[in-house]
Formats: structure tokens, C-alpha cells, sequence
């Protein structure tokens, strides 16, 4: 996602600008701004347009904005010789170097049009090895045509997947910053907006930051399903669950045979400690597909919050089943909940998750949740603070899940949940 600005080489995703083989590192806020100058060269932008997106409308003096101007063009190393922003008085500022966008295709936009393609084809697979594939694509999309933000997005949103499952914490910073590409090159593009939204949610959790994305990303014409995902995602970890779940429901609406957005629908319900809805909906996940293993757990979830300790039961195991787990090892756990009941099969359901590297990769969240089950504050301390370190998307719900409530009068509980990062 490098692209050229002037004489600088631009890399957004690790924050740096270079010219003649010297890096600088730009602060975050300093890189949002020159990718905003960069969608629009030549174009005054408006101090309100720019604070709009890069301060996601928040109150600021002129002060703070000229401050981070100076700022952007002291590391772009003006001079009077050589100048990159230009002040409009009473207008706002511009960008006086850049290209201009190809006006009809050529070869090279039509391979980025194919590579995005495919990139969006692996994202279909979420798996690590389908996400690697999915990058190189997009990568590839962006190198052939830096200016087509759809390329921008998708690198964006692999980058937040691969965060989601564990593989790097400071993917959803670079996540941001691709995102951020992707609307400075078009600020009506609604699916950029929608990921800058959840990769703002996700590195910065902040609320009313992510939500002004959300709702610019809802205002345009070609509104997204992601928008109102990632939007019940940022409600509920506010603790607003009516509106959470009606964000949820809108994407059903949208996309009716989404598993995904079935088996979201039911985590919320989990969350907001709605179990017989949670089981409804897990049913109806199920009704279009019975091999949707993490249908199976939010239904045996439901079943046990409610009491129901046999469905709770079966249903987790068919899940376990479905992930491929054998029939060795299913009959095993059948016997440790037939020797010592629901506790003792959460801790050997834990015991699996630690040591089972091959068919899945279990989260540090799903082994906190069985130990905390299991009743071994300790072990689930242990690990909740591997959450902590990976920066688990799942902790910004960490203050409803009721998976956890044996350890909140745990004094370890309320330090661990600050250094989580609530979102605010």
C-alpha cells in the first residue's frame, strides 16, 4: 500500500514517509492528515472537513489544527524552496504536490480491479492461511493502482481479521491507517468508512470516534452490512443493547442467510443476558446450516446460563464435533461431565483448548470462559492476561460477559478490566 506523494514514498500501514532511502515516522495523527491531503491534491480542504476526519468532528481550536499542520510539514521538510501544504487564508489548507487519478482504466487498474476481486474472495474463508493469501492480493491491488481505495479497504479489513484471530496487536493500527487511505482517495466511500470505523473501535476504543465513521458510512448511497455490524459491536461494548440489537437485526435483514450475522446476533443476546432469545436464534442459525459449530456453542451457552444443563451439554459437544475434534476425545469429555458434572467438563474442555494447536487455534477468551466454568479463578486469570497481551477484541465486552461472573468480586478483576482498554 506504499504509494508516492512528491518525492516522498508513502507507507501508511507502519507509519513512515521515506525519500532517498531515509525513513521518518509520522505520529498517527500526522498520517491520517496526509492521507487525507493525499485523496484530494490541489483541493482546499476546509478546516471543518478536516477535523471531520481526522479528529472525527471533536471539538478543536485553530491553534490545535495549525499546530498539527506545522507539525505534518515539519517532517515533510519544507522550505521556502520546496513547499507541500499551502494555508488558504479563510478558506482552510491544500496539498500542492501529487498525481492525479487515472480518469479511465489502464492495465494496471484493471489488475487491481481483478487482485481486489480475489482478495475479497479469500476474505470469504476466514482462515490464517486464506487471510496470508488475501493480503498478498491486496497488497498486489494497491501497488498496480494506489488510488483506488477499494484496495486500501480490503487490506484494512484482512488486517483486522488477522487481529481478530490473535495474530498481531498492532494489526489494527495498521488496519486504521489502510483504512484511512481508503477514505482520504474517496470520502464517499461507505465501505471504507465502515472498517475505519471498526479498526477505530479496535485500536483506539473509542466510542463517539468510530461512531462518526459508522454514520458516514450509513449516510452514503452504497451503505454497508459492515456498518451496522460494526456499529452493534461498538453499543454493546457501551452497554447499549436495545440499540445493539437492532443494528444486529438490520444486517440480518440485509444479509438473511449470513451465518455470521446469525451467530452474532446470538453472542449479543449471550451478552446482554437474554438466554431464551439467544436459543431462538441459535436455532434459526442452525435451521440454515446444522454444521455451524459456533452456532452450536452460543446455543449450549444459552442452554447452561439457563440451567439447562443436558441441551448445554450436547449442544457444546456437537460443536467440538463439528470442529473436528474425535471421537476418543468427545467420549472423554462425555465421561468427565458424567464423573464430576458441568465444572468438571469445562476444565477438561480448557485442558483441550490449551493443547489442541492442529484443528483450531482456541482463543485466550474461549479458555478464560471454561476456567472461569470450571471454577480455577487462577488458571482463568492466567488467562485473561494472555487476552490482555494480544488485545482480544472480545475484552471490550469483558464488563457484561456473563462466561466471567464468578470472577468479578475477584479483586484482580477491576485492575484487569482497566488495563483491557474499555471502550469510552
Amino acid at each position: 500500500m506504499v504509494f508516492m506523494l512528491g518525492d516522498w514514498s508513502v507507507d501508511p500501514a507502519r507509519g513512515v514517509i521515506a525519500r532517498d532511502g531515509i525513513e521518518t515516522r509520522l505520529e498517527p495523527q500526522q498520517m491520517d492528515l496526509l492521507l487525507l491531503f493525499a485523496g484530494d491534491p490541489g483541493t482546499v480542504l476546509s478546516k471543518d472537513r478536516i477535523i471531520a476526519s481526522v479528529w472525527a468532528g471533536r471539538a478543536i481550536g485553530d491553534d490545535t489544527l495549525a499546530a498539527a499542520i506545522s507539525r505534518l510539514r515539519a517532517a515533510l521538510g519544507e522550505s521556502k524552496d520546496k513547499r507541500y501544504i499551502e494555508t488558504v487564508p479563510k478558506r482552510g489548507y491544500r496539498l500542492l504536490v501529487g498525481s492525479d487519478k487515472p480518469q479511465s482504466p489502464t492495465p494496471s487498474t484493471t489488475q487491481a480491479t481483478r487482485l481486489i476481486a480475489q482478495g475479497r474472495a479469500a476474505l470469504a474463508a476466514p482462515m490464517p492461511s486464506s487471510l496470508a493469501q488475501a493480503r498478498v492480493y491486496f497488497e498486489g491491488a494497491i501497488a498496480a493502482d494506489p488510488m483506488d481505495p477499494a484496495g486500501h479497504a480490503g487490506l484494512a479489513d484482512t488486517l483486522l481479521l488477522q487481529h481478530v484471530m490473535g495474530q498481531g496487536r498492532s494489526l489494527a493500527v495498521a488496519a486504521k491507517a489502510a483504512a484511512h487511505a481508503a477514505v482520504a482517495i474517496d470520502s464517499g466511500f461507505a465501505r471504507g468508512w465502515a472498517t475505519l470505523g471498526m479498526a477505530t473501535l479496535m485500536s483506539d476504543r473509542d466510542f463517539a470516534a468510530a461512531e462518526s465513521c459508522f454514520q458516514k458510512a450509513l449516510a452514503a448511497k452504497d451503505a454497508q452490512p459492515s456498518a451496522h455490524r460494526g456499529r452493534s459491536l461498538a453499543l454493546a461494548a457501551i452497554g447499549r443493547f436495545v440499540d445493539a440489537e437492532r443494528e444486529a437485526r438490520r444486517v440480518i435483514a440485509l444479509e438473511p442467510l449470513s451465518l455470521q450475522a446469525h451467530v452474532d446476533l446470538v453472542q449479543l443476546l449471550l451478552a446482554a443476558r437474554r438466554y431464551v432469545p439467544a436459543v431462538a436464534e441459535a436455532k434459526r442459525a442452525l435451521a440454515l446450516s446444522a454444521q455451524s459449530s459456533e452456532a452450536w456453542s452460543a446455543k449450549g451457552w444459552a442452554h447452561f446460563f439457563l440451567g439447562e444443563e443436558r441441551e448445554a451439554v450436547d449442544a457444546l459437544i456437537e460443536s467440538l464435533r463439528l470442529w473436528g475434534t474425535d471421537k476418543q476425545t468427545l467420549a472423554r469429555l462425555e465421561a468427565a461431565h458424567a464423573r464430576g458434572g458441568f465444572e468438571v467438563l469445562m476444565a477438561a474442555g480448557a485442558d483441550l483448548f490449551e493443547t489442541q494447536r492442529v484443528l483450531f487455534v482456541p482463543r485466550a477468551m474461549d479458555i478464560a470462559m471454561l476456567r472461569a466454568g470450571a471454577g480455577d479463578p487462577d488458571a482463568a486469570f492466567a488467562a485473561l492476561e494472555r487476552a490482555v497481551e494480544n488485545d482480544d477484541p472480545t475484552l471490550m465486552l469483558l464488563p457484561f460477559l456473563p462466561h466471567l461472573d464468578r470472577l468479578r468480586n475477584d479483586p484482580r478483576f477491576a485492575a484487569l478490566a482497566e488495563r483491557a482498554r474499555p471502550v469510552r
